[in-house]
């Protein structure tokens, strides 16, 4: 990258020496070039081993005065000290004549490049400098906007040099330079000595958001909510969550405390205690961690810029700042409804035309029936949008649920496959529903059914037996594991159909189903729908003893990794 006079560049500077770390070869070469040069102290670097050792103002204050002298001896740099609280730069972002003070600096010095760190820094004020020059010049207009480079000084073990595309080569009288100014700065030799190695020979810079490959990584932004993953666990030791919410003048923080059991909680703001939404967590099976969710807007109209994990008790954070992912282009998606049939000719004609309403193929799938249904079902398909499968034996609910999976897959593009039963215990008019879902993000979507209403007790019984293991082993949110009203993403159901642990058979189909996708960490979803019984469920073929021993020994079986796998797998 070559500067020229034209140039202008504020360098921002959490602490003093950050900037000679980060930027002296860049310093050095816009002296030479004739461009413009501003570095911009956001505090004094008070908080420090040695500061309890004199008044934190004075030691704020030599350090000042080290900033300056060693500027003196690069060349005619500007500088500018706003004595923010080191350490507290999070909490000062909060503050409206922060990002007020910061507008009106770039307004004034009209920067074609800024220098600030990538939000992913370990250390909180680095963090908090990143996303001030995030939400600065993302107000800006397009062509004043300047360019960004990101430097690194607090990645640890994340920091690899060739993911940094800008590099600047020190040559050896520079290099020699470098640590002669290093010396200036008497107050903090023990960070130097750190530091400085790696800075030494080359300055990196990014142009990108982040390098280096963070713990908490940014998944998915639409439909009002953001999706994080996250391999922290938080079962001995929590883990504190910061959101950053901003409409562009003023600036919240958002935080929540997660802990070994949580799966949401409110997010408050750190400043006024108020309630700003509700974040929630899933926890993964295998691996460590789970997924986050967060609402992107919050409070009145602000906005979700990206999240930040820290533990008590450190000094540096647990992970640094990401950006939420930038937001999805997803339409109105293409829905296929497969509906297994069995013995259900009252019901399944009006099951099926209902769907063919809301959706945009029904694959209705006739197991083995040996009353009208099959009748029914070519009565409904005369809409076009249905098309009818038939078994000449009753295979089972999950055999019929796998073929139709497998057909919607291969003869349509859809973006969401539904399941649903056809004897009407299911409203088709809550498709819209499982979209909205798919839409958040969702990628496999359980309709949990609406306590209220008086449940039958063979199904009261079968269903709180098989709730039970799968909250205790899978996933502690799950509210209604046995609902067969369930969504799937393509991929997801894909990933179903193609797993040797999901086998076609009765209703322990649908818990290999549930096992599989909860174990393979597939973004979970839960959408509320009426409990529907009809006739005191007198007509359902589940059998509440021998179903429910079936389907629990298959979730246990699952767990242990006994279950034979099945055969043939692949679609």
């Amino acid at each position: 990258m070559k500067i020229t006079a034209a140039d202008r560049i504020l360098i921002l500077a959490p602490h003093p020496y950050d900037e000679l770390l980060s930027s002296f070869k860049l310093m050095r070469d816009a002296y030479r070039a004739g461009a413009g040069v501003k570095v911009l102290f956001l505090t004094d670097g008070e908080h420090s081993q040695l500061a309890h050792m004199r008044p934190k103002k004075k030691y704020g204050l030599a350090r000042r005065a080290e900033a300056e002298a060693a500027l003196r001896h690069i060349g005619p740099v500007e500088c500018e000290f706003w004595g923010l609280p080191a350490s507290g730069l999070t909490k000062a972002l909060s503050a409206t004549d922060t990002l007020r003070r910061f507008r009106l600096l770039l307004s004034a010095f009209s920067p074609t490049i800024l220098v600030s760190p990538v939000p992913g820094e370990l250390h909180p004020d680095h963090s908090a400098a990143a996303v001030l020059a995030e939400i600065g010049t993302g107000s800006m207009p397009e062509g004043r906007r300047p360019v960004l480079l990101r430097y690194a000084l607090h990645l640890g073990r994340r920091f690899h040099p060739e993911e940094f595309g800008v590099r600047f080569g020190l040559s050896g009288e520079e290099k020699k330079e470098k640590l002669t100014l290093a010396g200036f700065y008497q107050g903090r030799g023990r960070s130097l000595r750190r530091l400085l190695p790696r800075a030494a020979d080359a300055e990196y810079f990014s142009r990108l958001d982040d390098a280096g490959g963070p713990r908490l990584t940014a998944l998915f932004n639409g439909g009002g909510y953001a999706w994080f993953r996250t391999d922290f666990t938080s079962r001995l030791r929590p883990v504190r969550f910061t959101a950053l919410y901003h409409d562009g003048t003023t600036c919240a923080r958002a935080g929540f405390t997660l802990n070994w059991n949580k799966t949401s909680a409110k997010l408050r703001d750190l400043d006024s205690g108020r309630v700003l939404g509700h974040a929630g967590f899933q926890r993964s099976f295998k691996r460590p961690g789970g997924l986050l969710i967060l609402p992107l807007k919050a409070g009145s109209g602000l906005g979700l810029l990206g999240v930040k994990a820290s533990r008590r008790l450190e000094y540096l954070d647990a992970a640094g700042f990401v950006k939420a992912a930038p937001p999805a282009a997803r339409s109105d998606p293409f829905t296929c409804v497969v509906i297994p049939c069995h013995n259900v000719e009252e019901f399944c004609g009006q099951a099926v035309a209902e769907a063919a309403r809301y959706a945009d193929r029904v694959i209705a799938v006739d197991d083995g029936s040996t009353d009208g249904t099959h009748l029914k079902l070519l009565e409904a398909a005369k809409t076009g949008k249905v098309r009818v499968i038939k078994f000449p034996e009753n295979r089972g609910k999950g055999a019929a649920l796998l073929e139709g999976m497998r057909t919607a897959l291969k003869e349509t593009a859809c973006d969401l496959v539904l399941t649903m039963d056809g004897d009407m215990t299911h409203r088709p008019g809550d498709i819209p529903a499982f979209k909205r879902a798919w839409s958040e993000g969702g990628e496999f979507i359980i309709g949990y059914r609406s306590p209220s209403g008086k449940v039958p007790l063979r199904r009261r019984l079968g269903d709180n037996i098989i709730n039970s293991f799968v909250r205790l082993f899978l996933n502690k949110g799950v509210i209604d594991s046995r609902s067969g009203f369930r969504g799937f993403s393509r991929d997801c159901a894909a990933a179903m159909i193609n797993s040797p642990a999901v086998r076609g058979s009765r209703y322990e189909t649908e818990i290999d189903m549930i096992s599989e996708a909860l174990k393979g960490n597939w973004r979970l979803a839960q959408v509320e729908i009426p409990a529907i019984y009809i006739e005191g469920n007198k007509k359902a073929s589940f059998r509440p003893v021998a179903d429910s021993y079936r389907m629990t020994k298959t979730l246990m079986l699952n767990m242990s990794g006994l279950r034979k796998p099945r055969r043939g797998s692949k679609a």
